[in-house]
């Protein structure tokens, strides 16, 4: 061990410990914890300080570390359950100068899917790095190899060495297939894919391998392969079962992720407004987080499209995005369609029952659309679902356990429903851990110019037309119209004026291509002019009243952006201050 550097000790944490598909923890002599990482304090739902320092079994009642401590022995290859999730644990004693000074536990879960994957840097003390090495890397019933992004191996552990019958020397520096002929490490470092539980052979002998990219401010650095090896009774029988399990499950997802996916990402989301960036920026930090989100805003402001681009953004992408419109449902059908039902549940339900949209969505996002307009009697079951991270199937009687983020939307106002008593306080509380509020197309008018270009493209593509662009005065002209609809409003006018070129034989979309904008466009200015004139004023008066009602109506219109409202009075911005100021209206 005392030839291993830094770097390598660090590559081997960063690539090994921190794997989420494996937990590790560290007692010393007396059975009190000195290290754990994130992966099992994830399942433990508890927190560092809260575990270290404290009696093995008064965090883990059913450890066999103190077993471990009193004996000496090795757990080769033991399955145990934490939390209801099967693994397979290796516990080894951390023996110094003759002496047994502590114990490690290491784990490989069977439960991929449910395996958290919020990665944290470990900073942990020289004297830790050291005890996880001996305890853990040069486990004999363990075989490591780190290779760099070039592939050529920086670490092998002994058991390794031994099994191959070589030395560190004739190792150390080779590219992994000179050694290893049929290793997949140079595939991981191409694709960065995550070889969960592989069974795979080395020299006659069976085992289960995980494979991990190394990753380093994005970037993919190396490449780590791990073995535990199976030379207990019966375990070559779980490790086929289990890779018969995994086979069935990738089968599984593949046909789950064709129908429930998510297209769009963050460069997706077109604009420019500083609120826009901001909101923009908020949805790529909360993507990085596992924390529950309610996004709202108007409807067409694209709520649902935050949503697709927060999980692809996510280490869940690939995973299922499940969407679900709780308006849509009458409530009879909404609890099955969101929790499943069994066999027999109901008049024609289907044979072997369904499952919900919760157990379809399991490691990926569910996405509740219209959660204002959930019943309360399911708005008081949706909370126990999220409390408790289980749904029961209508007609069932057995908890099936959940791995899902969820995301919910609303263009209502849920806070007044709460206080009118049509919304679940709780509920409204355990939904709106972080807020996120998508602002109206008539805040951001700034980004039509962006948005028609973005649109155009877009349709372009589906219409399979030719489009080239669209003059200025028809963008002064959608920049000067209130957009009750929003982005889909504007996308569909700009789908119907494409259309109306196209029949012109024109390639370029003109003012006159938005017939219902230039109509409301002079609807609006006569109203304006109309209800103004009293008939009791005089020129001068009736103009100033006219000029300020103007600059009410499109200060409102504008949502207060000022340099928006003097572009659509046709006058500067330093003409319109003073104008503000002459009429009172700063």
């Amino acid at each position: 061990m005392s030839d291993l550097t830094v770097n390598e000790i660090t590559s081997i944490l960063e690539g090994l410990i921190e794997n989420p598909y494996m937990f590790y923890v560290i007692v010393d002599s007396d059975g009190i914890i000195s290290s754990i990482n994130q992966t099992y304090l994830d399942i433990l739902e508890m927190k560092k300080e809260d575990v270290v320092g404290r009696n093995i079994l008064d965090i883990t009642p059913s450890s066999g570390l103190p077993e471990v401590l009193r004996t000496g022995r090795m757990d080769k290859a033991d399955i145990w359950t934490v939390k209801g999730r099967d693994t397979i644990v290796t516990r080894v004693p951390i023996i110094k100068n003759g002496k047994i000074i502590g114990a490690i536990a290491s784990s490989l879960f069977l439960d991929m899917s449910g395996a958290k994957i919020l990665m944290k840097k470990l900073q942990e003390t020289e004297k830790e790095f050291t005890a996880i090495l001996e305890g853990l890397i040069e486990s004999p019933h363990m075989a490591y190899v780190i290779v760099d992004k070039e592939g050529y191996i920086t670490v092998m552990n002994q058991t390794f060495l031994d099994i191959l019958e070589m030395k560190k020397e004739e190792v150390i520096g080779k590219y992994v297939l000179e050694i290893l002929p049929h290793s997949k490490m140079i595939e991981i470092l191409k694709t960065g894919r995550v070889d969960k539980a592989d069974i795979w052979p080395i020299r006659g002998q069976d085992t289960i391998v995980t494979r991990t990219p190394i990753i380093k401010h994005g970037k993919i650095i190396g490449a780590i392969g791990h073995s535990l090896f199976l030379d207990m009774s019966g375990a070559k029988i779980l490790a086929k079962k289990l890779q018969e399990t995994e086979k069935e499950l990738s089968l599984y997802r593949d046909e789950v992720s064709q129908i429930y996916s998510a297209r769009w990402i963050f460069d997706d989301l077109v604009g420019c407004s500083q609120e826009f960036l901001a909101v923009k920026s908020m949805a790529r930090q909360l993507s990085y987080s596992i924390s529950t989100i309610l996004i709202t805003g108007e409807s067409g402001t694209g709520k649902e499209l935050f949503a697709q681009a927060i999980h692809n953004g996510s280490e869940r992408k690939n995973w299922p995005f499940v969407r679900i419109n709780c308006a849509a449902l009458p409530e009879n059908l909404l609890e099955s369609e969101l929790f499943g039902y069994e066999e027999g549940a109901f008049t024609g339900a289907r044979k072997g029952g369904k499952p919900g949209k919760f157990e379809l969505a399991k490691g990926g996002t569910i996405f509740l659309d219209e959660i204002g307009d959930m019943p309360l009697t399911m708005q008081t079951k949706l909370l126990t679902v999220l409390q408790e991270k289980v749904v029961e199937r209508v007609g069932g009687t057995t908890p099936i356990a959940i791995n899902v983020r969820v995301i919910a939307a609303t263009n209502r106002d849920l806070e007044k429903m709460v206080e009118n008593q049509e919304f679940r306080e709780d509920l409204y509380y355990r939904l709106n851990v972080v807020g996120l509020n998508i602002p109206p197309l008539r805040r951001r008018m700034d980004d039509i110019p962006l948005l028609v270009n973005d649109l155009i493209h877009r349709i372009n593509q589906c219409l399979k037309t030719d489009i080239s662009g669209i003059e200025p005065e028809a963008i002064d002209l959608l920049q000067e119209y209130s957009w009750p609809g929003n982005v889909r409003e504007l996308e569909n006018l700009l789908e119907r004026a494409i259309n109306l070129a196209l029949m012109h034989g024109e390639q370029l979309i003109r003012m006159e291509h938005f017939p219902s904008l230039n109509q409301k466009n002079k609807d609006k200015k006569f109203a304006k002019i109309e209800i103004l004139d009293d008939g009791q004023s005089s020129l001068p008066q009736l103009i100033e009243k006219i000029e300020k009602q103007m600059i009410i109506q499109y200060l409102q219109e504008s949502g207060g952006n000022k340099q928006q409202t003097a572009k659509m009075l046709g006058i500067h911005s330093s003409a319109l201050y003073r104008k503000l100021s002459k009429y009172g209206l700063e």
